[in-house]
């Protein structure tokens, strides 16, 4: 079995692998399936691809800068073996892995990506995937908080959270479903994924029926946002949305994209009952919302700061290393932000590293892959941008670049940006013309992959 069948199933795998780990509780192996099965699609890449070429591909369309910036941020990692304040070198090694496993993916993509129908249809099957999920997760919220547990075994009890209503009875409180993952959070967050792979489908498809299957697909996945309960999840959708709208340049998209997300979440909150509207009416709390983040963002980032201005090694605020510390060890500390993590981890200069990072690449995301696109590229490469860029502005302050499922997916997409700039199929001849020379060797490869 090649690398290019098995590089789909990452994903695929991805969106229930933590179903299966809460159903195995407290079985730990299970947490790290989806890990063995990168390294094993790694392995097998590596020895049929040559990994020094499409490396180099890639750290062309990336920059000099950005490529900088990521390998000084690596290399910084790696050294937080030596720091004093590291509890323990598994942690040490639980924190590398949490951070860097997921990168080499964007090499993956970058090499999967031969056309735009590959690349289209990656995606369609993760959102095919993720209607049965979607389905699962709104008869979880029908059927209430003891479905999972009493179906399925106590080990979902750590994923059953009811969603907590200003002034209203624990009567009217409703699940907050996981779906088919370990978490709720981590099931509307990948819905936020879902959601922009859908738009960009839509709007590069040429067959009418794709297109109202993809609406139907984008309908049942705002309506287990809902269900998720996830206030911040919706508060995210709608900036990514909005990122998205603006981005497309037309006004037709535009409207399009505002009238299915409209029509959807309005429906859908008279569907789903008078306590789901309750529950996302504390959104218009603009005071509240300002303080559980930029407050409490700022006001522990430099709390964290003062303690730890080097940082105290990797892993030692990653939610996984609770797993080998226990939750109630010092070795261990609950960040609530991507921003404080990365200076308890990493110090000062892993924040700035990072930060400078992610704006980096979102500038040679808008300046340069982009600009050579257009037609149904630019339109998929647009979702792809949408989500990435709201990630990267959204992330400092609620986290979720080490967490699954955004940590896996992340990545990839920009190699699959990345590549849609260069391929002859999707870009502006005159710009094609540029980039043509570095790839000619994988002309006949290409021509001879099977598509997924």
């Amino acid at each position: 079995m090649t690398w290019r069948r098995l590089f789909p199933v990452i994903f695929l795998f991805t969106m229930v692998d933590g179903f299966l780990s809460n159903w195995l509780y407290p079985a730990r192996l299970p947490l790290l399936y989806r890990d063995f099965l990168i390294i094993g699609v790694y392995g097998l890449f590596i020895s049929k691809e040559p990994l020094g070429k499409w490396v180099t591909h890639l750290r062309e369309r990336v920059g000099p800068g950005a490529w900088f910036l990521a390998m000084s941020f690596m290399v910084l990692g790696v050294l937080q073996v030596l720091n004093p304040l590291s509890p323990d070198v598994l942690v040490w090694l639980l924190g590398l892995k949490v951070l860097f496993l997921y990168w080499p993916l964007a090499v993956l993509a970058y090499a999967y990506v031969d056309s735009l129908d590959r690349a289209r249809g990656l995606l369609k099957a993760i959102v095919f995937f993720s209607v049965p999920i979607n389905l699962f997760g709104l008869y979880q919220f029908w059927r209430g908080p003891e479905f999972l547990v009493s179906t399925f075994g106590p080990g979902f009890e750590r994923a059953t959270i009811m969603a907590f209503i200003e002034g209203v009875s624990s009567e009217e409180s409703f699940l907050r479903v996981p779906g088919t993952f370990a978490s709720t959070g981590q099931f509307s967050s990948f819905i936020l994924i879902n959601a922009m792979f859908c738009f960009g489908l839509l709007f590069s498809a040429n067959d009418k029926r794709e297109r109202l299957i993809v609406i139907g697909c984008a309908v049942l996945n705002f309506l287990a946002m809902l269900a998720t309960g996830s206030r911040g999840g919706l508060a995210v959708l709608v900036v990514e949305t909005s990122v998205f709208a603006l981005l497309c340049h037309r006004a037709r998209q535009a409207l399009v994209v505002a009238l299915l997300v409209g029509l959807t979440l309005y429906f859908g909150f008279n569907w789903l009952g008078e306590s789901v509207v309750t529950r996302f009416e504390s959104l218009r709390d603009v005071e509240m919302i300002r303080e559980r983040t930029l407050d409490t963002t700022s006001g522990m980032f430099v709390e964290i700061f003062n303690e730890y201005p080097f940082g105290r090694g990797l892993g030692t605020a990653s939610l996984a290393s609770r797993h080998l510390l226990g939750e109630d060890s010092s070795g261990w500390a609950m960040v609530e932000n991507y921003l404080s993590k990365l200076q308890m981890e990493m110090g000062i200069l892993g924040v700035l590293l990072f930060y400078l990072l992610l704006g980096n690449l979102s500038f040679r995301w808008l300046r340069v892959w982009l600009t050579p696109l257009e037609g149904s590229a630019r339109d998929l490469d647009l979702s792809l941008a949408a989500y990435c860029l709201t990630l990267f502005i959204t992330g400092g302050v609620i986290g979720g670049f080490d967490t699954p499922p955004q940590s896996v997916f992340v990545w990839p997409l920009i190699g699959i940006a990345a590549r849609l700039s260069v391929l002859p199929s999707v870009v502006r001849q005159k710009t094609f013309a540029q980039h043509h020379e570095p790839l000619r060797s994988y002309g006949n490869r290409a021509a001879s992959v099977r598509r997924f």
